[in-house]
C-alpha cells in the first residue's frame, strides 16, 4: 500500500512540475523563470553574499535588507548549491520539489488520522493540482515551513514532544509567522489534555495535567529558542536583535487596527487584487472552525489578523499557502456532488497553470 502511494505522489508531483518546466521554456528554465520578487531580491542574495549588513542605498531597494527572511531556507539552499554546483535559483527549485511531496504526504497522513478516511488518490490529485501549491514549488519558504508545521503537528497528535520541539524549532527558523503556530498548538495540547481528565478532581487533575504543561511549555521554549537563535545572529551582525521587524518599516508595514489597510488600498487603487482575497480567506477560515478544524483554523485566523492589521502585503500567500487552508478546502469539496467536485479540480488545474505563466511573466497580479 505504502509503495503504492509514493509511487502515485511522486507521478502526480512529476507530471505537474513537467508541465511547469515546459512552460517555462522561453525564459531559459524553471529557475530562471520561478525566480521573481522575494527570491530575486532577497534569497538570492543571502545564497549569494549572505544577510546585508547594512540597509541598502540602491534606488530600487532604498532602506531596505534582507534582515526580515528567516535564514533556514536560504542557507539550505546554500548548501545544495554548494555540494551540487547547481545555481541557486536551481538549486532552490530542487529543494522544494524534494520537500513537497514530504509536505503531501504529512498532510494525508494528518487528514486521515484526524477526519478520514480520506481516499488517497483524491487527495493527491487535489493537493498537486491545487493553485496555492504554486508558492511550494518557487523559490520561497512556504514549502519549507509547511513540512516543519505538518511535522510539529503530527508529532503532537502521536505524542512525540521530542520530534514536535525540533519541528517548533526549525519553523520558527524558517518563518517568523511559525512561534505563533507553535504556541497555539502548545495552548491546544494543553486544552485537549485538560479535557481529557475532567473525570479527576483536585490534585489528581492537577497531577494528570503537570506532565502536559511540560510539555506545552518545552514545545513554546523550542520554538523561542529557534527565534532567538536568529535574533542573536542578528545583534552580532547589526546590533540589533529585532532587525527582522524594524526592517519591514521600509515595506511600510505598521500595524493599525484591522481593516485600515483594505481602506487604505481601496483609497489609492493599489494591490486592489489582494482586497479580494480578504473575503476568500475569511469565508475558508469560518469554514474551518464550521468542520471543528479548531487548531487548524486558529492558525490560519491569528496569521490572518497579525497580516490583515500590519499590511495586506502577500497575505494571499501567506494564509493560502499554508497547508491547513488546503486542508480546509478539501474538507468542504468532499461535501459535494463527484460531478461538481471534478469540475472544481479541473478548475484548479486551470487556475494554476494560469497563475504560474502570470509569475513567470513577473505579474504584479501575484504580489
Amino acid at each position: 500500500m505504502k509503495t503504492r502511494l509514493w509511487a502515485y505522489i511522486l507521478l502526480l508531483h512529476a507530471a505537474v512540475l513537467g508541465c511547469m518546466a515546459w512552460l517555462a521554456r522561453p525564459w531559459g528554465g524553471i529557475g530562471p523563470a520561478a525566480c521573481r520578487w522575494d527570491c530575486f531580491d532577497a534569497y538570492m542574495r543571502i545564497v549569494n553574499k549572505g544577510y546585508d549588513r547594512a540597509p541598502s542605498l540602491a534606488a530600487h531597494w532604498l532602506g531596505e535588507a534582507t534582515w526580515a527572511f528567516f535564514p533556514a531556507f536560504p542557507l539550505t539552499v546554500r548548501a545544495i548549491r554548494d555540494m551540487t554546483g547547481l545555481s541557486g535559483d536551481n538549486a532552490g527549485i530542487a529543494l522544494n520539489a524534494v520537500l513537497l511531496p514530504v509536505l503531501a504526504y504529512l498532510c494525508y497522513l494528518y487528514q486521515n488520522r484526524k477526519w478520514g478516511p480520506v481516499d488517497y488518490r483524491l487527495y493527491f490529485l487535489f493537493f498537486f493540482t491545487f493553485p496555492a501549491t504554486l508558492w511550494f514549488r518557487i523559490q520561497y519558504s512556504e514549502c519549507m515551513f509547511g513540512v516543519f508545521l505538518m511535522g510539529m503537528a503530527w508529532a503532537i497528535l502521536n505524542s512525540r514532544l521530542y520530534v514536535a520541539s525540533l519541528c517548533g524549532l526549525l519553523l520558527c527558523l524558517t518563518r517568523p509567522t511559525g512561534i505563533l503556530c507553535v504556541m497555539i498548538f502548545a495552548a491546544f495540547h494543553l486544552f485537549t489534555c485538560w479535557k481529557q481528565t475532567a473525570g479527576n478532581r483536585g490534585m489528581a487533575r492537577v497531577q494528570a495535567l503537570a506532565a502536559p504543561a511540560v510539555e506545552s511549555t518545552v514545545l513554546v521554549m523550542a520554538g523561542g529558542a529557534g527565534i532567538s537563535l536568529f535574533m542573536i545572529y542578528l545583534y552580532r551582525l547589526t546590533g540589533d536583535s529585532l532587525a527582522f521587524s524594524h526592517i519591514q518599516a521600509a515595506w511600510h508595514r505598521v500595524f493599525h487596527f484591522p481593516g485600515y489597510w483594505v481602506w487604505y488600498n481601496l483609497k489609492h487603487r493599489t494591490h486592489v487584487n489582494l482586497v479580494l482575497m480578504v473575503p476568500l480567506d475569511l469565508i475558508v477560515i469560518y469554514k474551518g472552525f464550521q468542520k471543528k478544524f479548531y487548531p487548524e483554523t486558529t492558525v490560519l485566523l491569528v496569521t490572518f489578523m497579525v497580516g490583515f492589521s500590519s499590511s495586506l502585503l502577500s497575505i494571499h500567500r501567506i494564509i493560502m499557502g499554508n497547508p491547513f487552508f488546503f486542508m480546509i478546502v478539501y474538507a468542504c469539496l468532499m461535501d459535494m456532488r463527484p460531478a461538481v467536485r471534478n469540475a472544481f479540480i479541473a478548475f484548479f488545474f486551470a487556475v494554476l497553470l494560469g497563475i504560474t505563466v502570470l509569475w513567470f511573466h513577473d505579474s504584479n497580479l501575484l504580489y
